[in-house]
């Protein structure tokens, strides 16, 4: 792949299907969870990947600096309740996805997607409100990298310069 997001979609794809066993789906963010889908094309715990707010800058002649926000969707049905009076082991069963976004920050905080690109970093987490079973974690990480694509590639060459001709008078 060619796509500096494409590479860190599959990169990011492949680290959680490796460290964070437990998340059974991860995809890109197509609005598989939107709120109103009585049956969403997941399957639970999933991950949804997306890049928002990605903003460049220049580096030098057509070469960016790319910075931005990568979003996952962390997403669980809710089975049991995690009230006071419910038994403890349904109530640990009921927050069991705190133990799983922990996880998945451990596999990513820090990490690089490949040699090209910068480091995770935490910059956000919040739980969406809804009115359905669906307990939806939104986490934002940061990342830059540098984008050397449309760079001017044109490399100068040294000129050689013939030696001088001597011309021999009669």
């Amino acid at each position: 792949m060619n796509s500096p997001f494409a590479n860190i979609f599959l990169a990011i794809q492949q680290r959680i299907a490796e460290q964070v066993t437990a998340i059974t789906f991860i995809d890109q963010d197509l609005g598989q969870l939107r709120p109103g889908l009585t049956t969403p094309s997941v399957s639970w715990p999933c991950v949804l990947i997306d890049f928002e707010e990605f903003k460049f800058s220049a580096l030098s002649e057509n070469a960016q600096l790319s910075e931005g926000i990568i979003s996952l969707k962390l997403g669980f049905t809710t089975t049991t309740s995690s009230e006071e009076a419910t038994p403890l082991t349904y109530r640990q069963n009921a927050i069991a996805f705190y133990d799983i976004e922990w996880n998945l920050h451990k596999a990513l905080q820090g990490w690089s997607p490949g040699d090209d690109y910068g480091y995770l970093e935490r910059v956000h987490a919040c739980t969406e409100q809804r009115e359905d079973a669906i307990r939806l974690r939104n986490i934002s990480y940061s990342i830059a990298f540098e984008d050397y694509s449309t760079a001017n590639t044109e490399t100068l060459v040294a000129a050689t310069i013939a030696p001088q001709l001597q011309f021999l008078s009669a």
